[in-house]
């Protein structure tokens, strides 16, 4: 039984008219332009630019404080890495530009990426309650309170999952270890990494939408969804991007993949959303109807 705060967006001829894998994709992505999913994606990606650049001169800023130069190299790694191609060079430029100002940078950067994140959260908590079906969203300070939140815990975790999966020879290397410990930790960084990332995604499905999505299932396997989405859209842009040569937008092409990126991660985080309120979804009267129907006359032919 739907209830009566949530707009079933299913409800709709040929919703279910298809089975199988490839009708389920086809109602998830239904599901996602119902939502008008684009505007959603968009408009993560907008801010996911401002954390990640502002982010990082913050670190790189608090890192020359403390004199940590290893973690300067960290992060410096991490933006090669974890960011495809040109964007890569991109935010490796600002980070290295934030050891400049020091204290200020810290101060500002972190203050800018808490801020942006507290908005991108709330950005999440509006696109997993239209597209699960929930045409409003919590009240302004809870909303923003809650954002917040989400901001200094799920965001961290976001970001240490991307730390170990994107600079973890940086990790090692920094921090001194042994070539044995080296070789042990460059395996083991990726099945961390992806756990971390898998369980920082989960937690914000689960704790960013004003109602739960659905089962603990569900919202597991649209995490699972969105992480690998992201890994194979940075994977194939960074493919992309490597064998560009000679380029005649220069440093243009920098801003343009740093944009292509947070927009395809953005929709990674989407359609694992769409995936996840799919999988929720109870199944529609008419199919038990007609289920019981059939049932009804196999026993009458009997």
């Amino acid at each position: 039984m739907t209830r009566p705060d949530v707009v079933d967006l299913r409800d709709k001829p040929g919703a279910r008219s298809t089975r199988g894998a490839a009708g389920f994709a086809a109602r998830t992505l239904r599901r996602f332009v119902d939502a008008d999913g684009t505007t959603h994606v968009r408009a993560l990606a907008y801010q996911s630019i401002l954390i990640v650049l502002s982010g990082f001169i913050g670190v790189i800023g608090l890192a020359s404080l403390l004199d940590a130069e290893w973690f300067r190299g960290v992060v410096v790694e991490l933006s090669r890495t974890i960011a495809p191609g040109p964007a890569g060079r991109l935010v490796g430029e600002a980070a290295r530009r934030g050891t400049r100002a020091g204290g200020s940078a810290a101060v500002f950067g972190l203050a800018a990426a808490f801020a942006t994140g507290t908005l991108a959260m709330a950005q999440m908590e509006r696109s997993a309650n239209r597209i699960a079906g929930l045409p409003e969203d919590r009240p302004p300070v809870q909303r923003y309170v809650v954002a917040a939140l989400l901001a200094a815990t799920v965001g961290v975790l976001l970001g240490l999952g991307g730390l170990l999966l994107g600079a973890g020879r940086a990790i090692a290397s920094g921090v001194g270890w042994t070539k044995e410990a080296q070789t042990a930790w460059s395996f083991a960084r990726w099945p961390i990494g992806f756990i971390v990332v898998a369980l920082a995604v989960f937690l914000l499905f689960r704790m960013a939408p004003r109602r739960p999505l659905g089962p603990p299932r569900a919202i597991l396997v649209g995490s699972l969804i969105a992480v690998v989405l992201w890994a194979a859209f940075t994977a194939l842009l960074s493919l992309y991007f490597s064998i560009q040569t000679g380029s005649p937008y220069g440093p243009l092409l920098s801003i343009v993949a740093l944009l292509i990126w947070s927009m395809l991660a953005s929709l990674a985080l989407h359609l694992g959303l769409a995936t996840a309120c799919e999988l929720a979804a109870p199944r529609r009267p008419d199919r038990a109807v007609s289920r019981t129907a059939r049932v009804g006359a196999d026993t009458k032919s009997r």
